[in-house]
């Protein structure tokens, strides 16, 4: 697992992930702004360096919402967009709602943001035995693929053990707040995490929410190369 921290900027391929996500939770003040017009409305005010390892660079760019009255500017999501460019091929932009069920961040001070992620280089090959400890939960969402990668929205419950971020590497940007676990490898770490909170996952890292409520992320796999490149259909696991 990596988490933010400040690194040297190297050249590469540019592949930008704006992981977009608008937290519209049920119970909350009505957003009386469409997620298109709140990004039309919001102002950029720099980028802030993540992380960066062999295979990512990952930065947030940070926003200034619009002034409005102290209900509407709550409602707002930490998290606004994601727009992807693989390392071939065309890019995608998509804005969507946070998971159900998940909490609206109530830290203060929090910066309204986008995730930036560039694909330096896809990951090398690993075994194509899936761990079906590390799937994605139920009910998990495909919101974009594209050639080395995916995009997929989840929602982890509270005390649900043996659910994770898939079979490939992943930034996994968080929706909510919350207390997790983290598991890869038999190495465990329990830590609280912020909506708008990014990290490196690898392949087949378990998730477990140890709050008492369920905990949204927005997760950007990176496939690992494969021999061929090719997979059949029965070597290609759901997540």
């Amino acid at each position: 697992m990596q988490h933010p921290e400040s690194a040297s900027e190297r050249p590469g391929r540019t592949i930008r992930f704006v992981a977009a996500a608008a937290l519209a939770f049920a119970g909350a003040t009505p957003q009386v702004q469409s997620l298109g017009d709140l990004m039309a409305a919001a102002k950029p005010a720099g980028e802030v360096l993540v992380f960066e390892n062999d295979y990512v660079r990952v930065r947030y760019a940070l926003l200034e919402y619009p002034a409005a009255e102290r209900a509407v500017a709550e409602s707002r999501p930490v998290v606004l967009f994601v727009r992807v460019t693989p390392e071939s091929g065309p890019g995608y932009t998509h804005l969507l709602d946070a998971p159900r069920g998940a909490r609206p961040s109530r830290q203060t001070g929090t910066v309204p943001r986008g995730v930036i992620v560039e694909v330096l280089r896809q990951p090398p090959a690993a075994s194509l035995l899936r761990d079906p400890e590390a799937d994605p939960p139920r009910g998990t969402v495909e919101e974009e693929e594209w050639e080395g990668g995916r995009l997929l929205v989840a929602v982890f419950e509270p005390s649900h053990y043996g659910e994770g971020t898939g079979s490939s590497p992943s930034v996994t940007t968080f929706l909510s707040d919350g207390w997790m676990e983290v598991s890869n490898r038999g190495v465990r770490r329990r830590f609280s995490v912020r909506a708008g909170d990014a990290f490196w996952f690898e392949a087949r890292t378990e998730l477990t929410v140890l709050s008492d409520h369920p905990v949204g992320a927005a997760i950007v796999q990176v496939h690992p190369r494969r021999q061929g490149n090719v997979l059949s259909p029965q070597q290609r696991a759901p997540f």
